[in-house]
Formats: C-alpha cells, structure tokens, sequence
C-alpha cells in the first residue's frame, strides 16, 4: 500500500500533477501550506483523487483555501499550535506511520507500506535536511520512505537493495554515507563497481554512478546511506 504526503516545500507543478495521474494511494495527507496546491488538483479534470487527512498549525495558507476544506466530512483534520516540538511534516510523517500499521493489522497481512513525501525539498535548507533525516522513523517502522521531487528520488538504504534499470528514475546513482562508516560496500551492475569497499563519513566515491546492467546490486553489510537518483 501507498500512503503520500504532501508537504510545503517546493513543488514543481508539472511534475507534480504528472506524478499524480499516474499513481494511486490509499491515506492522503496534506500539509499546511501545501492545501494551496492541492486546492489545483482539485480542479484539475486529469487527476481522480481526494486527501483524506490534513495536518499543521495553518501558518503559511491563506484563510480563504484554509475555510473550503475545514468542514468537509471526508477529510480529517489535525490542528496543532503552532509552538510545538515536532515539524508539521514530521507530525504527518508520524500519522502516515500509524495509518500504514493500522491497515496492516485491519488485513491481517505484513503488506510493504510505502510513504511518498512530496514538496519535501526546496529553498529552506534546514526544513530539507530534517525532512531527509525523517526517513529513519519509515525504516524504523518497518516501512519504505520516499522522498521525491522532479530531479531527485531519495530513499534511505541498509543491507541489500537491488535498483532496477527499468524503474530507475534518474540517470545518476549516488551513496551519501549517513553512519560514520559505510562498512564493506558492494555495487554490482554499475559503471563503477566496489567490491567489500568501506566508505567513511565526508568521501564522495559513491556520488555520480550509473547503472549500465539491468539490475544493480547495492549491499552495505554495516551502516545506513542515502540512495540518491538524480537528473538535470
């Protein structure tokens, strides 16, 4: 299952309504200034969707979109103040995690959930890296995190991962250590391969891959990194 949030960082419209038409998800959550978005996708005639839950402290949408969505049965509303510990993206971060659970004990099955963020990159360098960083609490929880924009697809990795040439997003394949080491790195299938390589904190040999077979091989036997897809 697919849980996406949508959150208020920069969003490229085109790729945006592109993505949307193309996908389906099960919980929709729409973050604060982001509903300025959405409010467009509603009206959008492509796209047949609707969000189900909106989440923040409403300090950055205009009153006017804000009061369309405020009483309509079908969404659920999460308002908080706006002096609070936690970011609005990752109190909804927080909501998609329990979502996902609850639907895997609603089935009675172990489903893979994947949480899709998006609008969670933009000028606001700080909000960015902490919304990177928020990809921990998914792989805690068992669960895939995404975050993606219309040059990047970012995922946080451990262990095995394979990259498969037909779903690749970007032309460029890059590993940004996020442990202290990266111990005993191997990447079969790539233009620059390593064999049992270990990759310390602050190097760049993993940045720029690219895949050349159909199925790339990417194990970590210790350590966490950030897979990156790139394009221009």
């Amino acid at each position: 299952m697919k849980i996406l949030i949508m959150t208020g960082g920069r969003i490229d419209e085109d790729f945006a309504f592109s993505f949307l038409e193309r996908e389906h998800f099960e919980h929709i959550i729409v973050v604060d200034g982001a509903l300025a978005f959405w409010d467009k996708v509603e009206n959008n005639s492509h796209i047949h969707m609707r969000f189900d839950h909106l989440v923040g402290d409403f300090d950055t949408i205009s009153p006017d979109i804000l009061n369309k969505y405020l009483d309509r049965g079908d969404i659920e509303i999460h308002r908080f103040n706006s002096e609070k510990d936690y970011t609005d993206t990752d109190i909804a971060l927080k909501l998609a995690i329990r979502l996902g659970q609850q639907e895997a004990k609603k089935n009675g099955c172990e489903k893979e959930v994947e949480i899709i963020l998006l609008g969670a990159t933009g000028t606001r360098a700080d909000h960015m890296l902490a919304n990177l960083q928020l990809l921990e609490q998914t792989r805690a929880a068992g669960m895939s995190g995404v975050i993606v924009d219309r040059n990047n697809r970012i995922r946080l990795i451990e262990g095995r991962f394979i990259l498969k040439k037909a779903e690749q997003f970007g032309y460029y394949v890059s590993l940004i250590p996020v442990s202290e080491e990266l111990k005993a790195v191997t990447l079969k299938g790539f233009k620059y391969p390593l064999d049992r390589y270990t990759v310390h904190l602050g190097q760049s040999i993993c940045v720029s891959n690219e895949l050349e077979a159909d199925e790339g091989e990417i194990v970590i036997e210790e350590g966490k990194a950030f897979l990156i897809e790139s394009r221009d």
